[in-house]
């Protein structure tokens, strides 16, 4: 008969383990030479430059100032970083291990690796180093970020985990290596490849030049441009500064120009920012392109700085094609996707912020036969909402038409009193245009929902990924007959991109929940 081991012989196999794992700790590997200087640089450019800025341009005392103060806390923990910090690639799993006083160890099995995304700036390409992050399904931040790797250690986790995966047959990708895959890369840092790898993947869809061009025109963040210009302005006091400098009172200059001189002087500054606009577009999504990866989909953009984004195909959870006012008078359409691990990638300009920033009707339908070709989004009939979602949607948007009229009031009976019927009259045609945009439809492989009044979006989620189902009813739903219907899938919960279809009669949200629930219990669950 066994006994249970006593405190003392517990003790005594824990201490060989810890030796065995401290000594394991030393053959682990390290983040490149380069590492701690990149942190520091980072540090630098968040830290000093905007307190050396306000230092400089603002007038008086300015407590931002003190921020410069951090720099110094913020370059010890880049060293403490570099010299903590160590991952292994086991037979099964990622280790990877970092901490000084407050150690941590995380394991994480291939098969859980979402997506293995790099960024590349200038001085990467330069010192043939990328910034690597790992990512899983377990939230909004990156399950590991190394900072920085050399190209061939990147192709070294790329292999190891890919090829583990294949070889327990839990994701049939083929993985190139990063050499491969971006041109930029230069080959002196690149790891040798065998006879046998993978030849490039094929691009099934790449932005045009002129596509890059409408995509920063439609984007309208030249008037972000024109506002952020004022804020600097206001905040660091420069137009009293520019009145001390320039030989005339500024005051004179509206008799000095007619109004249709500042008109021209105001639609040439918005097509200077409408430029600059452009400009930033063909700096971010330069040589935009997606490629299969065996199963999963590579997305690559950037002039200066290159980005690349894994997007597992078989674990997206919900899918949007969205069409702003503009978009749709150019026949444009973006669209996005959501994935188990939800929008991790915030800093990214590729794959979760976008799977494909903007395309024509055409090649839609050439991405949805490679992302999701059992998708049916073109001429689908739709169940409309309540008859009474306008007067609801109304009413809610004019309560908050209150509040702008309340200031006004203040001043001017008149100009409030102009300002609440124009509201009114605004809220009445946008609560309208909303309701009849409203609608769901059941298709043979997925649920879809439309909506939008200025922005028209149509989302879908594939039976295989719900999660839950549930009719949610507010005191109001109750008292005019309504429903909403809400279906959960595996990806991030606070995530804009969601199945919410509220506002229906409660006859059709009650079969709209059993259908889904039906669906959703005779198929097979996947990630």
């Amino acid at each position: 008969m066994e006994t249970e081991p006593s405190l003392g012989e517990e003790l005594d196999r824990i201490e060989p383990l810890e030796s065995e794992s401290e000594a394991r700790v030393a053959t682990m590997r390290r983040l490149h030479p380069l590492s701690p200087l990149f942190e520091i640089g980072r540090s630098f450019f968040s830290l000093v430059v905007p307190g050396l800025v306000v230092l400089l341009l603002a007038a008086g005392d300015r407590y931002e100032v003190w921020y410069m103060a951090l720099f110094v806390p913020a370059v010890l923990t880049s060293l403490i970083r570099y010299f903590t910090k160590r991952y292994e690639l086991t037979e099964d799993h990622i280790v990877v291990r970092e901490g000084l006083v407050f150690k941590s160890t995380r394991h994480i099995p291939y098969p859980r690796v979402q997506n293995i995304d790099t960024v590349q700036n200038p001085l990467h390409r330069l010192f043939g180093v990328v910034e690597v992050r790992l990512e899983t399904a377990s939230g909004q931040e990156p399950e590991a970020i190394f900072r920085v790797l050399s190209i061939a250690k990147l192709d070294e986790i790329r292999d190891g985990v890919f090829a583990r995966r294949r070889s327990r047959g839990a994701d049939p990708a083929v993985d190139a290596p990063a050499s491969a895959l971006d041109p930029a890369v230069g080959d002196e840092e690149a790891a040798p490849v065998p006879e046998h790898a993978p030849s490039p993947p094929s691009s099934f869809f790449r932005m045009r030049p002129l596509d890059v061009a409408y995509f920063g025109f439609l984007s309208q963040k030249g008037i972000a441009l024109f506002f952020g210009l004022l804020f600097l302005v206001w905040e660091f006091d420069l137009w009293d500064r520019l009145r001390e400098r320039l030989p005339f009172d500024p005051e004179e200059l509206p008799d000095r120009f007619s109004w249709w001189h500042w008109g021209a002087l105001g639609l040439a500054l918005l097509l200077v920012l409408q430029a600059l606009t452009v400009v930033w577009a063909f700096v971010t999504l330069h040589d935009f392109h997606i490629a299969r990866v065996g199963d999963d989909l590579r997305t690559t953009c950037g002039l200066w700085t290159r980005q690349t984004a894994t997007l597992p195909r078989q674990r997206i959870q919900f899918l949007q094609v969205r069409q702003g006012w503009l978009q749709r008078r150019f026949g444009k359409m973006a669209v996005r996707a959501l994935t188990a691990g939800g929008d991790s990638t915030s800093e990214s300009q590729v794959s979760r912020k976008w799977l494909v920033p903007i395309a024509s009707a055409t090649g839609l339908r050439r991405i949805l036969r490679e992302v999701q070709p059992e998708l049916e989004l073109e001429r689908r009939f739709w169940t409309g909402v309540h008859p009474r979602a306008r007067r609801r949607l109304f009413f809610r948007w004019w309560v908050v038409s209150w509040f702008p009229v309340a200031i006004l009031a203040r001043d001017s009976w008149l100009w409030a009193g102009v300002a609440f019927g124009v509201l009114t009259l605004l809220a009445w045609l946008a609560a309208g245009k909303r309701a009849r945009r409203l609608g769901f439809s059941l298709g043979r492989s997925a649920v879809y929902m439309r909506d939008g009044v200025l922005t028209h979006v149509r989302n879908a989620v594939r039976f295989t990924k719900i999660q839950s189902v549930s009719v949610v009813r507010s005191p109001f739903d109750k008292r005019h007959g309504m429903a909403t219907v809400r279906v959960d899938t595996a990806g991030n919960e606070q995530s804009e991109l969601s199945f919410h279809m509220p506002y229906l009669r409660l006859p059709d949200a009650i079969r709209l929940a059993r259908s889904l629930r039906r669906e959703a219990a005779s198929t097979r669950f996947t990630w």
